[in-house]
């Protein structure tokens, strides 16, 4: 099915200087869609074709585990029609469901390969203990078994004509791959009838069921499509490429980093780490992944630096930070050294250790994860929601704590370093903070390791946040901080921390002020639509960006589970919100391209409105105390910058700035014109103006 339709294509295969994509044809269509089609009709010859998704969602649920999934509701009743060739569902019905709501079908499309978020109705009754259920079809010209994977958040039931394949009745996070089905297809139409259940927090779907390309040509006409048809106005001066991984591996990415003659290392959570040769391909179809090391414990970090015996690899295992050397230049690890081993390990599946970054004064910093017990983190081993340094003698020293999922540690351009955090117990949403020795963050399983802790008060004041994160709209799982560093190769926002996220698969940007002794700053979109989840982040010595990316473990978006690629900036002067600083009456909006004044100085370009979390045990918690704020005025600086005047300003809380009324002065609208700014401190106003029940909860609790 595969081989012959290559091999004919191959052998009709156009005049040298005709684009081809593994050496068939490849043609610009009006459309992507049509274009990517074309080719891998070439390629894979006849496919399955699969019905547009359609969802049905609403239908009241309690508990897991306890019967209620495979309790039978009114949709159901249509299984006897789901049998092969048979007519399927009427898509005009309408069902009651929870409290009363009204039920309908509504379509989804092309799902395949992605993750869908279920929660598409703005109720909030129905954003938790509810179901849904999702139906299509697919055709086949002839009999045939069809492998595929798929995942839900939480629970799922899964028919096939009509017979169950699935039945599990659990709460879970989305991992795409947990069931691996080989789908028996009869000639005709087939049918996909799927319930998923939702008790708390992320209620997702996703099927895995496109035949796969060979990787080369899978990376080569993604490049193509890339170039032609653009997927946002973002993609027109970044452009991604995509590196083949082989088939025979894994590289779910822990870690980033680059030898000296710029060649990257990779390292999976698998326990490798590889040497990628011919990375600087475009595209780099020719890159090959040797594998540098190995058999380690899922390392979660790679830095590599010019130590007195030459050049060494550093990373943190789970319970370590080691040091590899090739002393005989084979390209192979030939020392695994420990460096520092003085941090718990209990055996809790949640005691990831991330890192190291090293500072300017070659301590290696690294962040341990608390486990879970329950619904709650702890830290049952020392050092467990801690961040600490390593000396380069390998000395241990606790920095601060109160940390419950730090996957993301980065140096400021002062030096300083920072942490990212997870949304959960204690964290209302996902952050970025300082690390500022003997702060507390406010997640109390660390508290135990405080006693007796020379400079660390047993009952500390909670320190909070540098930069607040909106749940999904920026972003639902951070992971890892990287300085912008190249002086303006990788475009204009210079000198601010790129973050990951690696639900969402995107990159988010961020940047910081002192202000009144406490680091604060803004964070906005970016980057967005990579293969899988972001989980690591580095600058390539050519000023592009290196992404590794893994969805196991939490699930995320795209179109596959792992991978590596490289963000290219291709040039020209996009324009967009590119930073906001505070003001004792409002705030600098700073953009990355010159300003149309008219639209620039009009109030009504913008939009200022805050809001504030409430701090408690419970995961996360939602947006609370929303409050309007009139641009009272708006002032030029000069041709990139804008003042404006804002009413009532609130110490300690989240301002959303919009600035989408505003153009170029060429007349271009901004990328995306939006930012968050995390105002804990009000210029001028005094220190610590968050404490008189302003913004983030208690300083501590009570």
């Amino acid at each position: 099915m595969i081989v012959l339709p290559l091999l004919l294509a191959m052998a009709m295969a156009p005049a040298q200087d005709a684009p081809t994509v593994g050496g068939v044809p490849y043609r610009k269509l009006t459309t992507r869609a049509a274009t990517e089609a074309a080719v891998r009709a070439q390629v894979l010859g006849d496919e399955p074709q699969w019905g547009s998704w359609q969802l049905l969602s609403g239908f009241p649920f309690g508990e897991h585990a306890q019967g209620e999934l495979a309790q039978a509701l009114e949709p159901e009743r249509v299984l006897p029609d789901l049998r092969h060739g048979g007519r399927g569902p009427d898509l005009t019905a309408s069902y009651t469901g929870k409290q009363g709501f009204a039920v309908g079908w509504r379509e989804l499309g092309d799902i395949a390969n992605r993750r869908v978020d279920l929660h598409v109705h703005q109720e909030d009754f129905l954003q938790d203990n509810v179901l849904c259920y999702l139906w299509s079809t697919v055709t086949v010209d002839e009999d045939q078994v069809l492998p595929i994977t798929t995942g839900s958040d939480d629970g799922m039931r899964f028919w096939l004509n009509g017979e169950l394949l699935v039945d599990i009745d659990v709460g879970r996070g989305l991992d795409s791959a947990a069931h691996s089905l080989q789908l028996d297809l009869k000639a005709g139409v087939n049918h996909i009838f799927v319930k998923v259940s939702e008790g708390q927090g992320g209620w997702d779907f996703q099927i895995n069921c496109r035949v796969p390309l060979p990787p080369r040509i899978d990376a080569e006409l993604t490049y193509r499509l890339d170039r032609d048809f653009p997927s946002s106005p973002v993609a027109r001066y970044w452009q991604t490429l995509t590196y083949p991984i082989p088939d025979d591996e894994l590289i779910e990415v822990g870690g980033l980093a680059f030898l000296a003659d710029g060649r990257p290392l990779v390292a999976t959570r698998r326990g490798d780490v590889f040497l990628i040769e011919g990375a600087y391909g475009e595209p780099p179809l020719d890159a090959r992944f040797m594998r540098f090391a190995e058999g380690l414990h899922e390392p979660l970090g790679l830095a590599a630096r010019q130590d007195a015996d030459g050049e060494a690899v550093y990373t943190v295992q789970r319970g370590e930070l080691t040091r590899l050397m090739d002393r005989d230049g084979d390209d192979r690890a030939d020392l695994y050294q420990t460096f520092c081993d003085d941090w718990g390990v209990s055996g809790n599946y949640h005691e990831f250790a991330f890192g190291p970054k090293f500072d300017g004064d070659g301590n290696a910093w690294v962040t341990l994860n608390v486990g879970f017990c329950g619904a709650l983190g702890k830290a049952v081993v020392p050092w467990r929601g801690w961040a600490v340094k390593i000396s380069p003698a390998g000395v241990l020293t606790p920095v601060c704590d109160g940390l419950r999922s730090p996957n993301g540690i980065g140096q400021w351009t002062d030096g300083e370093m920072f942490y990212l955090d997870n949304q959960g117990d204690f964290i209302a949403t996902n952050r970025l903070s300082h690390l500022k020795s003997g702060a507390w963050h406010g997640h109390p399983a660390s508290l135990r390791w405080r006693e007796g802790l020379e400079g660390f008060a047993e009952q500390p004041e909670r320190q909070p946040a540098s930069a607040w994160f909106p749940y999904r709209v920026m972003g639902q799982s951070t992971a890892d901080l990287c300085l912008d560093d190249t002086g303006g190769a990788f475009g204009p926002f210079s000198d601010q921390f790129l973050v990951g996220d690696q639900m969402n698969a995107t990159v988010m940007r961020a940047w910081l002020e002192e202000v009144e002794g406490h680091y604060q700053g803004g964070c906005a979109p970016f980057l967005a639509g990579f293969q899988s989840g972001v989980n690591r982040m580095a600058f390539a010595p050519d000023g592009s960006l290196l992404v590794g990316m893994t969805d196991r473990g939490w699930g995320s978006v795209g179109s596959k589970t792992h991978g590596v690629q490289r963000v290219v900036f291709t040039g020209g002067e996009p324009f967009d919100l590119a930073r906001v600083s505070a003001l004792a009456t409002g705030f600098v909006l700073e953009f990355s391209a010159a300003l149309d004044e008219g639209t620039a100085t009009n109030p009504e370009s913008y939009v200022v409105r805050s809001h504030t979390y409430e701090y408690h045990a419970d995961y996360g918690a939602p947006e609370e105390d929303h409050q309007d704020h009139p641009v009272l005025a708006a002032r030029m600086l000069d041709e990139h910058r804008v003042e404006l005047t804002v009413a009532e300003l609130r110490a300690g809380f989240v301002h959303r700035v919009d600035a989408g009324g505003v153009v170029s002065a060429t007349g271009a609208p901004p990328l995306f014109g939006q930012a968050w700014y995390t105002l804990i401190n009000i210029p001028g106003a005094g220190p610590r103006q968050w404490l008189p029940g302003a913004g983030e909860g208690p300083a501590q609790d009570d």
